[in-house]
């Protein structure tokens, strides 16, 4: 019978210890799954700070980034007024011209023929071709350059505002 009795309390004493070292097992990973719970926890507000951080740079940098271009665009659209104006007075200068032109070719007819005119269309002279293709001439160049000075004004603000944008990278 003790032996039976010594079984049991050793069957006993096995379980005690069995169930201290499981309690003690538990109480282990309990510890070791909080700590990487903290771990993961540290790590991702770390993610999140320099997450803010970053978006906020971004959000400035994407500030600078269209102060810049707004203000090519603005310097861009000064130019192609500049241009404008200028085709428009060089347009009036031209019209002062060929009205200069248009009273001297007058005064020239006036002088050359004092006969009285005869039925049918007057016959063309050199002065009055000359006249109509320097007139043709000046209008035709009058209108690329007003074309080629827009296109110009547009590229150049074109290329300040890229360098404005890969200069700030």
């Amino acid at each position: 019978m003790t032996s039976r009795i010594e079984s049991v309390l050793a069957a006993i004493v096995a379980a005690a210890i069995l169930g201290l070292a499981a309690w003690w097992h538990t109480g282990q990973v309990k510890k070791a799954e909080q700590a990487v719970h903290a771990h993961y926890a540290a790590v991702l507000a770390d993610i999140r700070d320099k997450t803010a951080t970053a978006a906020t740079a971004f959000r400035a940098r994407e500030t600078q980034w269209q102060t810049h271009i707004e203000k090519e665009t603005q310097d861009g659209q000064d130019r192609i007024d500049a241009a404008r104006r200028d085709a428009i007075g060089a347009r009036a200068a031209a019209d002062g011209l060929r009205a200069d032109l248009a009273r001297y070719r007058a005064a020239a007819r006036a002088t050359q023929d004092p006969c009285a005119a005869a039925a049918g269309p007057p016959a063309s002279d050199a002065l009055d071709l000359l006249a109509d293709l320097l007139t043709g001439a000046d209008e035709a160049a009058g209108e690329l350059a007003a074309a080629a000075d827009l296109a110009h004004a547009a590229g150049f603000t074109c290329e300040r505002a890229y360098d404005a944008l890969t200069n700030q990278l």
